[in-house]
């Protein structure tokens, strides 16, 4: 998961660091998450089942091992395309078979693309938003080639206002009002 981080202390998130491990491109730890949108994204995924707390993630086990990629400081902002590159390319020599970026530009790179084709090739599969400026302008990474772009629909199964829509979008999965995990042992829908 490359975003702002992991609450490593959620008692509804894996703490373990042979099960959750990291890096950080920015000054705080990855296993901190100032501004709460890289917790929610990792709850989506992997928030402990039957374990009496708030959520259930998609793996409810506990047991998927997950890498964090901190590419983004408390406030949340865009960093430099550099930064992205660096994030998937430490998410791919952990080992990781997906990569998860829940972020995105309206700036196309020819290095960027070149990374994300590469690190395809080598049997990672890049998964990215689709976009949250509900038009049908191109988003990237979610645009590349090689890389599977998701879009977001409301829990009528239409399509989210917000999301982005074009050729390049893949898929759809639920993109407002989802409940996860936040910083603080708490939950919120976003």
């Amino acid at each position: 998961v490359i975003d702002t981080g992991y609450d490593i202390n959620h008692p509804d998130l894996q703490s373990s660091t042979r099960i959750v491990t990291g890096h950080s491109q920015v000054g705080s730890s990855w296993a901190e998450d100032g501004h709460g949108h890289g917790t929610h994204v990792a709850g989506t995924v992997a928030a402990i089942g039957g374990n009496d707390q708030g959520v259930v993630g998609v793996s409810r086990n506990g047991q998927l091992k997950l890498h964090i990629v901190k590419i983004f400081g408390n406030d949340g902002r865009w960093t430099r395309t550099s930064d992205l590159i660096r994030a998937v390319e430490n998410c791919a020599a952990a080992g990781a078979t997906v990569v998860n970026m829940s972020l995105g530009s309206n700036y196309f790179s020819q290095t960027e693309s070149d990374t994300m084709a590469r690190i395809f090739n080598q049997g990672v599969l890049l998964v990215a938003a689709a976009g949250n400026n509900g038009t049908s302008m191109k988003s990237y990474p979610a645009s590349y080639p090689s890389v599977m772009s998701v879009g977001g629909v409301d829990s009528n199964n239409n399509k989210y206002s917000g999301s982005q829509y074009n050729d390049q979008v893949d898929i759809a999965a639920p993109g407002v009002g989802v409940l996860s995990t936040v910083p603080g042992g708490r939950y919120e829908s976003k």
